[in-house]
Parts: C-alpha cells; sequence; structure tokens
C-alpha cells in the first residue's frame, strides 16, 4: 500500500491559478460619464492568454449583417458563434473550442464571475441570463452608434488579437450621442483589452469598420448579462 503521509523534505501542493483573476475585474474603476463604463486590465496571465489568442475559435461562424441608414435601426457586419445561451454551454459549439477555451467559459459560467460583475457594476446580475458568443469581424465589418437594449445588465467585450495597428480600425469608440463624430475616447481591440458597459439610454457605441489591409479578423468575446 503506498505510503500517504507526506515525507519530511516534501512541499505543499501549491494551488493551480484561477483561469480567469476576478479581483482584476472588481478593482477596476468605472467612468461615469458619458455612461458607465470602464477598461479593464489583468483579467488573464499573458501566457494564458497568450494561448488562447492562439486557439480563438475559427469555425462555426454565422454572418448577420443590415445595412446602415435604416430609421431606428442599427447596421452591422459581423460573424457570430454563440458559445453559451442561458447561462449553458452550448454542446455542438463546445466541440469546436480547444479545453482551454472550455475552461474558460466554465469559469465565466461560474457564481464568482456573476459575483465580480455586481461588486463592480452595483447591478443585481445574480438572476440574470447570460449570453457568451464569439465574433469575427472581417475586413469591412462594423457596427453602428447603438446603446444596446435597456434589458441587458451589463456587456463585457473582450479582445484577442494579439497585434493590432490602430491604422486596421476596427475600434471601439465610446460616444456622447448617436452622432458617430462625438467620439469621447477610442479603444483598439488588443489582446488583454476588456470593455465593460452597464446599458442606458445614454450608452451610445460602436464599431468602426475594420480596414482591408487588417492581416486579421478582429476577434472579440461579447459577453451578456440580461435582466430575465
Amino acid at each position: 500500500m503506498a505510503d500517504t503521509e507526506a515525507g519530511p523534505s516534501a512541499r505543499p501542493a501549491t494551488p493551480a491559478p484561477p483561469a480567469v483573476d476576478f479581483d482584476a475585474l472588481r478593482g477596476t474603476t468605472l467612468n461615469t460619464s458619458p455612461f458607465t463604463w470602464g477598461t479593464v486590465h489583468g483579467m488573464l496571465s499573458r501566457p494564458l492568454l497568450d494561448r488562447l489568442v492562439e486557439e480563438f475559435p475559427d469555425r462555426g461562424f454565422t454572418r448577420t449583417e443590415r445595412a446602415s441608414g435604416r430609421p431606428g435601426e442599427k447596421g452591422y457586419r459581423t460573424d457570430n458563434l454563440g458559445l453559451v445561451r442561458d447561462g449553458r454551454p452550448d454542446p455542438e459549439a463546445l466541440r469546436r473550442l480547444t479545453p482551454l477555451w472550455r475552461e474558460l467559459l466554465d469559469a465565466l459560467c461560474s457564481p464568482g464571475y456573476r459575483s465580480a460583475v455586481g461588486e463592480l457594476t452595483g447591478r443585481d446580475v445574480s438572476g440574470a441570463a447570460l449570453e457568451i458568443r464569439a465574433v469575427r469581424y472581417p475586413a469591412g465589418a462594423w457596427i453602428d452608434p447603438h446603446t444596446d437594449r435597456l434589458d441587458k445588465l451589463v456587456t463585457q467585450t473582450w479582445y484577442f488579437n494579439a497585434n493590432w495597428p490602430a491604422d486596421h480600425e476596427g475600434h471601439f469608440l465610446v460616444l456622447g450621442s448617436s452622432d458617430a463624430g462625438d467620439v469621447r475616447r477610442r479603444v483598439l481591440p488588443r489582446a488583454g483589452e476588456s470593455i465593460v458597459m452597464c446599458p442606458s439610454e445614454q450608452s451610445w457605441h460602436a464599431v468602426t469598420p475594420v480596414s482591408a489591409s487588417a492581416a486579421e479578423d478582429r476577434k472579440v468575446l461579447l459577453l451578456h448579462l440580461t435582466e430575465q
């Protein structure tokens, strides 16, 4: 029978680091102008982030598109892959993911993620429906100025491009109004960068069209916590 007691030179086991550092989310400072939003850093370690960038899903995406200029409707063009619906990972989507991406989804579906989001935003998301999808923006893809539906309590946008020069466009725009020229802040979609927003009637934002010169798709993980 194997000896179950540690010898005198044995060291305590070091616990594995969490897939997501929720304290980094809790510690984010939110802006209150022109609406409630903030940029989050450090939720993933660099080695882990590098692997997730390399393993970002590349199959099973569906194009969604609506032309700009329709009264009362935002225009957009994006390629989407649903991963989690109502807090439950989609079995078919999981088969398209690497084990590391499955671990990331498990962490984001955990009570710990909801707790961190609630502490950061002050919104009760304990009973909210969680939706997660991977999004690719190929050349020319964009989203017009919009505010998100008001039943969405919190939105987090997470970027997975290792290098994204400014001239590739695809910038996330924080807007002061529905005017695409009323830009208060630009955010490049670079790996490790993440944005948390609390949708409201003032939460105008957009994504500029990805340049034809972009060497790769703009890669995003989009999370919504929606009131049920």
